[in-house]
């Protein structure tokens, strides 16, 4: 089975989610932490130390994890399913089969926006399957094959249903 790579622009478009996610956390915690020094509420020097090292944290997080999530994302399209390969700390294999699938949609949010980027969702009767962090043009062109094949599939479907029926 061959698997498909994401652009490079995914990495950016990662990192970016990562640094916005990070950053609204931190500024509460900042503001938090800079309310009480207004107020003049002394704390020990334990939390400004967390503080500090959950920046630290956040800033090896964003440089790092997005690399690592770039390369083990994959995905592969077929006739007959689509599966994605994702994950950071535990690694998931989603697969729907073509025939089950009901509902595609393309997405973009902002950030993917941003990039050019946008994710294909195929909806079955028991879950989704995403693939994100695609190229616009990418996206559009999955999202037609997977379109086409499963009008394939239901036309397929319908004659052998009315060839059933006539034999009965």
């Amino acid at each position: 089975m061959e698997y498909h790579a994401l652009h490079k622009k995914a990495v950016a478009c990662m990192r970016l989610s990562e640094i916005i996610g990070w950053g609204v956390l931190l500024l509460i915690l900042g503001a938090t932490r800079l309310v009480l020094l207004f107020k003049h509420i002394l704390l020990p020097l334990w939390p400004d130390l967390c503080l500090l090292g959950l920046v630290a944290f956040a800033v090896l997080f964003c440089l790092l994890v997005p690399p690592v999530r770039y390369r083990r994302y994959r995905y592969h399209i077929d006739p007959e399913q689509v599966v994605v390969v994702e994950g950071l700390w535990f690694i998931s294999r989603s697969i729907a089969p073509m025939e089950r699938i009901h509902q595609i949609s393309v997405k973009s949010g902002p950030i993917d926006r941003l990039y050019g980027l946008a994710q294909v969702e195929a909806v079955t009767a028991g879950g989704k399957v995403t693939i994100r962090f695609l190229e616009k043009q990418v996206a559009d062109e999955i999202t037609d094959f997977l379109q086409q094949r499963i009008k394939h599939i239901v036309t397929e479907q319908g004659q052998q249903g009315s060839e059933v029926g006539t034999h009965a």
